[in-house]
């Protein structure tokens, strides 16, 4: 899971979860053929990527007066060329500016998104999900409604598009 957690030394520490991930073999897919692959692969791509996004937000500087209020921060990107994300965007936050820039931050870190496994990569559109708590319980909640959030737009996924998502 991964959650931004404020430690009583107002160090931050990150943890993830993975949210089920509607159709991500269809991610870049142009066609309306149906294409069977290992949910396996999905899922260990999406548990390692988050893994490595709980590593970027754990490492957020922490000398700044300004802390991450707890919420939700979501980030979309595109996979650049050298495996990395671009075109990063704010997608939703209900964070302060300080959350959403160490969000941004730890997504721009990531590489070997290359690895997703999907057909056209290059047609591929990314979701990271990201929490920030203060404590357990304000995690939990946050959880619930970043699920419920998800549900929705996987609900009406033609409408947001097809995203490959991860994180939290």
């Amino acid at each position: 899971m991964n959650t931004m957690t404020k430690l009583a030394s107002g160090a931050a520490l990150a943890a993830a979860l993975v949210l089920p991930l509607a159709a991500p073999v269809a991610a870049g897919e142009k066609s309306d053929d149906l294409v069977v692959r290992p949910v396996d692969a999905m899922d260990e791509w999406q548990k390692e990527t988050t893994r490595d996004l709980n590593r970027a937000l754990a490492f957020a500087p922490g000398a700044t007066k300004v802390r991450p209020d707890n919420g939700i921060v979501q980030m979309t990107f595109t996979l650049g060329a050298n495996g990395k994300a671009e075109n990063i965007k704010l997608y939703n936050s209900s964070a302060n500016l300080m959350a959403e820039r160490i969000a941004r931050r730890a997504v721009r870190k990531l590489d070997n998104l290359d690895q997703v496994p999907v057909r056209d990569k290059s047609e591929v559109k990314f979701l990271a999900n990201m929490i920030f708590a203060d404590n357990e319980d304000i995690k939990e909640r946050l959880m619930a409604k970043l699920e419920k959030s998800e549900n929705a737009r996987l609900a009406r996924a033609n409408a947001d598009g097809d995203y490959v998502s991860f994180g939290i």
